[in-house]
């Protein structure tokens, strides 16, 4: 039997979670996460749930493979519904799009009571606002390349936090002396991608002015944020 070895995503995810913590896992797909936990000794049990059987039934494969069935229970559910709280300490939600996991999130206003470790495949900046506007704060983020894709792994709980500029919400909060080492190319790449969709934008007679000044805006912070991050590095 081969080792699990965890993707470089799952891996700081994995790094995250606390020391003997009954974990949830939503999304689970094949259940590496709550099975590489087990199989360290990080987790005491964990919740594995997907809202189609066939990712379920590749996690069971993947826990009697190696051994941990007895420390997950899996469950056809959509999201958390049917859920609680007292079941669990952390949740992780990962693999998915910001706005689903934001609707997940708001039909179980108890996860406010927990750790979140949230891993939005799209739309990164919708999720933090409706997060920073409901009663949740975003304590700190990860950033983890695999290859040409980045990916921002949110750790949360519920509290309050200071406004988020266009930038922020865009790119993630930043502080000086944090160790990110693939900042500096993720906010280049962002700043690309927003300055071609400029472009674009300016060369079509559909798009109204104030689309234009927001976008500019996003673009002129985005880079006020690679100047800032450039000059703590020098």
């Amino acid at each position: 039997m081969a080792a699990l070895t965890l993707s470089p995503r799952l891996s700081a995810i994995a790094a995250q979670v606390p020391q003997g913590t009954r974990l949830t896992d939503v999304g689970t797909d094949h259940a590496y996460l709550p099975t590489a936990l087990l199989l360290a000794g990080r987790i005491q049990q964990a919740e594995a749930t997907d809202v189609h059987a066939g990712p379920l039934q590749r996690g069971r494969e993947t826990a009697a493979l190696y051994g941990v069935s007895d420390g997950i229970r899996f469950c056809l559910r959509d999201g958390l519904e049917g859920l609680q709280g007292p079941e669990t300490d952390t949740v992780v939600i990962a693999g998915m799009g910001g706005e689903l996991i934001a609707r997940i999130l708001e039909q179980a206003p108890w996860t406010r009571e927990k750790l979140l470790l949230l891993q939005p495949m799209t739309a990164q900046a919708e999720l933090r606002q409706w997060l920073t506007g409901h009663g949740y704060a975003i304590q700190g983020e990860t950033l983890v390349r695999e290859g040409e894709k980045f990916y921002q792994i949110l750790r949360v709980q519920g509290g309050e936090t200071r406004p988020y500029t266009q930038g922020e919400l865009w790119a993630g909060r930043q502080h000086q002396g944090e160790e990110s080492p693939h900042r500096l190319d993720f906010l280049n790449q962002l700043i690309q991608r927003r300055r071609r969709a400029l472009a674009g934008m300016a060369s079509s007679a559909k798009v109204s002015q104030e689309e234009l000044c927001q976008l500019e805006t996003l673009v002129k912070e985005l880079e006020d944020m690679r100047e800032e991050w450039s000059k703590w590095q020098r």
